[in-house]
């Protein structure tokens, strides 16, 4: 049992470390956005895709211990977390202090990270936002202006504008 959990702290401190990489690029991904350099962008975008992808892994690994601990405990993995492991793990402070600090340590992390991505994609989302109000309004000022012409054929031709002696008009015309 004690290989299993030192394999599960070494799993949780390699996927700490992966997000502290990722929680760095997702800054600089917001430096991007905000100053709207593009290539930066998609450089941050790839190297967020290459540490989701690290990372993917790391949790397979960990997925794998924390099967091995729930056999060991005689429950199902999906009800194992590593919260009943530290509890577990009472007991055994060699192995119940580093894993409840780098399981706290490690969900601090993830929240921050979750943070930065909400506010990234607020701002990407503003930003498209302000990119479809440009097309609107682009497109709108190569429109022809709606403004009503008139002529004096207009009033000639129509009674019923220019007002006669039995129709009144809806100018207010003098004749």
């Amino acid at each position: 049992m004690a290989s299993i959990i030192e394999n599960l702290i070494t799993e949780l401190n390699d996927e700490y470390a992966l997000y502290e990489q990722l929680l760095q690029v997702s800054m600089e991904k917001t430096g991007a956005i905000v100053s709207n350099n593009l290539d930066r962008l998609s450089e941050t975008t790839e190297k967020e895709q290459r540490l989701a992808d690290a990372l993917a892994s790391v949790e397979h690994r960990r997925r794998e211990t924390m099967t091995n601990v729930a056999n060991i405990l005689g429950k199902r993995p999906d009800d194992v977390k590593v919260m009943d492991v530290v509890t577990f793990l009472e007991g055994q402070p060699e192995f119940h202090d580093p894993l409840l600090a780098i399981n706290e340590k490690l969900a601090k992390l993830a929240r921050k990270v979750r943070e930065v991505n909400g506010h990234n994609q607020n701002l990407i989302q503003d930003a498209l936002e302000m990119i479809e109000y440009n097309i609107n309004l682009m497109q709108n000022l190569n429109r022809a202006p709606e403004t009503a012409e008139y002529s004096k054929e207009m009033f000639k031709s129509n009674a019923a504008y220019a007002g006669g002696a039995d129709v009144p008009g809806r100018f207010d015309v003098q004749n």
